[in-house]
């Protein structure tokens, strides 16, 4: 049976309040993740601190600005040689259409600046035959804990003392599984940033160094990669900086060792005193779904933008189809592995529970404690372990680590019915000061 005119426009009208009211909502909570690495919030791991020490530099003048949704824009500067791009946690992979503008920017003379670990940034290594191996990283030249690797970063007969969280080692490969590049463009690698050669990966992931491990050459394994571009009669073109720690500039890295005056002389380096800094946003999560819709809407367009009958004819119904195709394609992209950070404890104070739900206090009172006690005495024992497999193994380690604990410390951890409320705010408050 045939569906009128009205009907249709019934059915239409009820399926974008259907949409509005209820399955927008929903997907505002499934789909959104909270934002980091971005160069235009203050949080702890975001990067403002990077972008306002390039916009408020007396001896530079950068023009910064920034990317929200795909790099088609690169095709619009006219002087690409004094134009940097700089992208920091790839959270979502380049397609080969967009990864064809990154490299057609580079050969008319752009540089690109990538800071990545545990996230798509091979994605653009593959086009230089390099890989950031995503296996955790240990180094005997370590500060504090095992997560924070010191090294030295050297830069026009320069060194700087760097501090790095959580790097992964750069390694080269035989060949290219991606090749976009003119038939008469080469580059010359350069390594200005190792690891000591006592290093090694985690080949196994078992948290450990065991022989399965890879151990390093004499030289260390590889942090940082400059890839100068040549073409086939010699000429400078462009270049793609690769630095394996997407934290190195965060804010809260900023000031630790020579972080920050190694970047600003870093992109100095790269495009002198004067020149255009972006930031590329477009690969960082979105606050919230309408955001990140609104940011998918732009690159499913940008994807349909060609000269042919045949695109032409689908961009007229982008309108209609984009709502539902991008829907589609938030929630088929594969989250990549979250970067679990010394400092990223998120958790309630220990006085908001106190007078509302004493079991809840005690719990947090309990993850708090055995969180400082790893801190404190380097507990490598408790790292990825839940708070019961911590509290499980507690009397061993107080006893393999000669470790001295307040009564009530030991009344929280090992018999937390005994507490009441009123000895919550005591116990709070020694954790406090411990």
């Amino acid at each position: 049976m045939g569906i009128s005119s009205r009907s249709g426009i019934i059915i239409l009208f009820v399926t974008v309040t259907l949409s509005t009211l209820v399955l927008f909502p929903i997907l505002q909570i499934v789909v959104e993740r909270d934002p980091q690495l971005s160069a235009y919030d203050d949080d702890w791991n975001d990067i403002s601190y990077f972008r306002q020490a390039l916009e408020e530099n007396e001896d530079t003048s950068y023009n910064v600005s920034a990317i929200l949704s795909n790099p088609a824009i690169l095709d619009d500067i006219e002087d690409p040689s004094s134009s940097l791009l700089v992208i920091v946690g790839i959270e979502s992979p380049y397609t080969e259409l967009e990864l064809k503008i990154l490299v057609k920017f580079m050969e008319r003379g752009g540089s690109i600046l990538v800071f990545g670990d545990y996230d798509y940034s091979n994605t653009i290594a593959q086009l230089f035959a390099i890989e950031f191996v995503q296996h955790q990283l240990w180094d005997q030249n370590y500060r504090d804990n095992v997560s924070f690797i010191e090294t030295k970063a050297y830069l026009d007969g320069k060194s700087y003392n760097v501090l790095l969280n959580e790097p992964v080692a750069i390694k080269d490969l035989n060949s290219q599984s991606l090749n976009l590049w003119t038939s008469n463009i080469d580059w010359v690698p350069n390594v200005f940033m190792r690891t000591s050669q006592n290093s090694w990966i985690d080949s196994d992931d078992d948290g450990a160094i065991t022989p399965n491990d890879e151990a390093a050459p004499l030289s260390g394994f590889q942090l940082g990669v400059k890839c100068d571009l040549r073409s086939e009669k010699g000429e400078a073109l462009g270049s793609a900086i690769f630095i394996s720690d997407s934290s190195l500039g965060i804010n809260h890295m900023w000031n630790e060792n020579q972080n920050s005056f190694f970047l600003i002389d870093l992109v100095e380096s790269i495009i002198g005193t004067d020149g255009e800094v972006l930031f590329d946003e477009s690969r960082h999560t979105q606050e919230s779904f309408g955001a990140s819709l609104f940011q998918a809407a732009l690159g499913f367009y940008f994807l349909l933008s060609g000269d042919t009958l045949v695109l032409q004819i689908i961009r007229l119904n982008v309108l209609v189809a984009v709502i539902i195709l991008t829907m589609a394609m938030s929630l088929r992209q594969p989250e990549p592995r979250r970067l679990f950070h010394i400092f990223d404890i998120r958790k309630p104070r220990p006085f908001r529970s106190y007078g509302h739900n004493l079991d809840n206090g005690i719990l947090v009172l309990q993850e708090v404690f055995l969180e400082r006690l790893r801190l404190r005495y380097q507990i490598y024992e408790f790292d990825d372990k839940s708070r019961k497999e911590r509290i499980s193994m507690l009397p061993d380690l107080l006893n393999s680590y000669n470790i001295p604990l307040d009564d009530d410390f030991k009344v929280l951890v090992g018999a937390p019915k005994q507490i009441r409320s009123n000895d919550l705010k005591n116990i709070a408050q020694k954790l406090s000061a411990w």
